[in-house]
């Protein structure tokens, strides 16, 4: 009876362990090289369609099974939006169907294609506009590398 005991008291422990082992697993931060702020341009048909770079945010939220990030232009001077993009951390690609602007007055639809991160330093993707001229009619690049930080020598 006592073999019995404690061969039930020791599988309760063992079980116990392998679920904290596991959640411990999840609550683990995953770092990503689409997390970041990137300085982009935007070209249509390989032409700039403005002078110079405005700022990209790439945020995405944890545990380590995110499926999605945020895109955000927060310099305004392109198209204000922010997006949720389905992404894949492994392999630093991202893309959507059409997801819809979450800052935007109206709920303009977005899509995203081909988007990656090369080398962990580069970004480059498609993006298309349901408020454009004709809807989704252009296909804008953006492309640019991450922004580095000047330390500060003060």
């Amino acid at each position: 009876m006592k073999h019995i005991i404690y061969c039930t008291i020791s599988m309760l422990v063992a079980a116990f362990l392998l679920l904290s082992c596991e959640k411990e697993a999840e609550m683990i931060e995953l770092t990503s090289d689409l997390n970041g702020e990137w300085e982009v341009m935007a070209y249509l048909e390989d032409a700039p369609i403005h002078d110079g770079t405005f700022p990209l945010i790439i945020t995405s939220s944890f545990p380590v099974k995110t499926d999605s990030i945020t895109i955000r232009d927060t310099s305004k001077s392109f198209w204000n939006f922010q997006i949720k993009v389905a992404a894949n951390h492994e392999n630093g690609t991202f893309e959507t169907e059409k997801s819809i602007c979450e800052i935007c007055d109206f709920g303009i639809g977005i899509k995203v294609l081909n988007g990656k991160v090369i080398d962990s330093d580069s970004i480059c993707m498609e993006i298309q506009f349901e408020d454009d001229e004709t809807p989704y009619g252009n296909t804008y690049l953006l492309k640019g590398h991450r922004k580095v930080e000047v330390a500060d020598n003060n």
